[in-house]
């Protein structure tokens, strides 16, 4: 994994953007190019099933019409290939814990770049940040991210509800070992990715 930036405390870093590349990914801020993509991963059907539900006429006109911006903790996956993107991730401090999260778009599912871009993000994270734990939000009935968040070494803390839905908040040490790249984390037993209706 190569690292570009330097040291980061929980408040950000004069050093921002930081570029992580895994072995099939680059991890980057979103740039003006990848535009149109964000505005899909953020409107797709499938893709907003666990994450709260279609976004209606007016947020998808505000995400058309606003800058993307470099944000602290907010980046976009890319294939390391050809700098496709793919999906997005996120380190926030939203619910004033470090949050990772994380989002596909629909035909990029299955193939383990989830499980790659978070050990990617969470190695990072271990090294560069002050905190000594993170957290993740997933809808019970995403499985598909419950198992693989378990098998990242998340445990349950609670559940919650939010967006109308039952919802688990997952913690993990960020001192503890991560799995291995190497190691396959999502395979065909793992519940099927949603599927377009």
């Amino acid at each position: 994994m190569t690292l570009y930036g330097g040291a980061v405390t929980k408040e950000g870093t004069s050093d921002w953007p930081v570029r992580i590349r895994s072995p099939r990914l680059v991890i980057r801020p979103p740039g003006d190019e990848d535009r149109a993509t964000m505005i899909r991963l953020m409107t797709d059907p499938v893709t907003r099933e666990y994450l709260g539900g279609s976004v209606d006429y007016a947020s998808r006109q505000a995400l058309e019409l606003s800058p993307l911006g470099l944000s602290w903790g907010r980046w976009a996956l890319a294939l390391a290939e050809d700098d496709t993107m793919i999906g997005s991730i996120t380190l926030d401090y939203d619910r004033g814990e470090l949050e990772l999260s994380y989002a596909l778009l629909p035909e990029w599912t299955g193939q383990g770049f989830a499980a790659e871009s978070c050990i990617a993000l969470l190695s990072w994270a271990r090294t560069e940040l002050e905190d000594e734990h993170v957290i993740a939000i997933s809808q019970t009935r995403n499985k598909r991210s419950v198992t693989l968040l378990r098998k990242l070494g998340f445990t349950v803390r609670k559940g919650l509800e939010e967006f109308g839905t039952q919802q688990l908040l997952l913690e993990r040490s960020l001192t503890e070992p991560l799995p291995q790249q190497a190691q396959t984390l999502q395979t065909a037993a793992d519940p099927p990715p949603p599927t377009r209706r």
